[in-house]
C-alpha cells in the first residue's frame, strides 16, 4: 500500500516540475513562419510550458500580434497588441489600465460688446501756431583778396632695392607609410541542429515558408 503511494506522489511531483519548469528548459512544440514577395512576414510558436507567440506584419512595417502564459497560480495570461505608425499599444485583462483624463473645463463664450455701449472716440483740432516773420538785415558783400600761390619743391625720387634672388631647399623627403594588410577573420559555420519532429521548408523566388512540430 505505501508503494503505490508513494508512486503517486512522484508523478504528480513530477507532473508539478514538469509543468512549471524554466521557458528556457521548455521544448518548442510547433514553429512556423513564412515571407512573401509584397513584405509580409509572419511568426508563431508554442512551447510545452504553456508559452504561445504569434505575430504578423506587412509591407510598411505595422505589427499586430499575441502572446499568452500561464501564470503560477495556473491562470492562463494573453496579451494581445499592435506597432507601427501611432506606437506600440498593448491589451491584456491583467494590464494596469491608464487613468481616465480629467475632464476639460467648459470653453468660455466669447464676448463683443454693443457699438453703442462703447465709448465715443475723442476727436479734436490743433490750432496752426501763428507768429511773425522776421525781416532779414541786409548783408554787404566783399570780394575775397587774391592769394598768392607757390609751386612746391620736387620731392626726391624713391628707388627700390634691386630684389634678391633666393634659393630654394626642397625639405626633406618623409619616409612612405604602408598600411598593414587587413586581416579578415570569419565566423565559423554553425552546427546544423535537426530537432526530433517533422520539419517542412520551401522556398520561393521571393519568400519561403517553414513549418515544424514535435513529435
Amino acid at each position: 500500500m505505501h508503494r503505490y503511494s508513494f508512486l503517486i506522489v512522484a508523478a504528480l511531483a513530477a507532473l508539478s516540475s514538469a509543468q512549471y519548469q524554466k521557458a528556457k528548459d521548455a521544448a518548442i512544440l510547433s514553429d512556423a513562419r513564412y515571407l512573401t514577395g509584397d513584405g509580409q512576414f509572419g511568426a508563431a510558436y508554442s512551447q510545452e510550458d504553456g508559452v504561445e507567440f504569434k505575430e504578423e506584419s506587412d509591407g510598411e512595417g505595422n505589427r499586430r500580434g499575441s502572446y499568452s502564459y500561464v501564470d503560477p497560480s495556473g491562470q492562463r495570461r494573453t496579451v494581445t497588441y499592435t506597432a507601427g505608425k501611432n506606437g506600440f499599444q498593448a491589451t491584456g485583462d491583467h494590464l494596469p489600465q491608464a487613468p481616465p483624463a480629467p475632464p476639460q473645463p467648459a470653453p468660455r463664450p466669447s464676448y463683443t460688446p454693443l457699438p453703442q455701449y462703447n465709448p465715443p472716440e475723442e476727436s479734436w483740432n490743433t490750432p496752426a501756431p501763428a507768429w511773425d516773420q522776421p525781416t532779414p538785415a541786409p548783408q554787404q558783400w566783399n570780394p575775397p583778396q587774391q592769394q598768392s600761390w607757390n609751386t612746391p619743391a620736387p620731392a626726391p625720387q624713391w628707388n627700390p632695392p634691386a630684389p634678391q634672388q633666393q634659393q630654394w631647399n626642397p625639405p626633406p623627403q618623409q619616409p612612405q607609410y604602408n598600411p598593414p594588410a587587413q586581416q579578415w577573420t570569419t565566423t565559423p559555420a554553425p552546427h546544423r541542429f535537426y530537432p526530433p519532429g517533422k520539419l517542412s521548408l520551401n522556398r520561393s523566388p521571393d519568400g519561403f515558408s517553414y513549418t515544424f512540430s514535435k513529435n
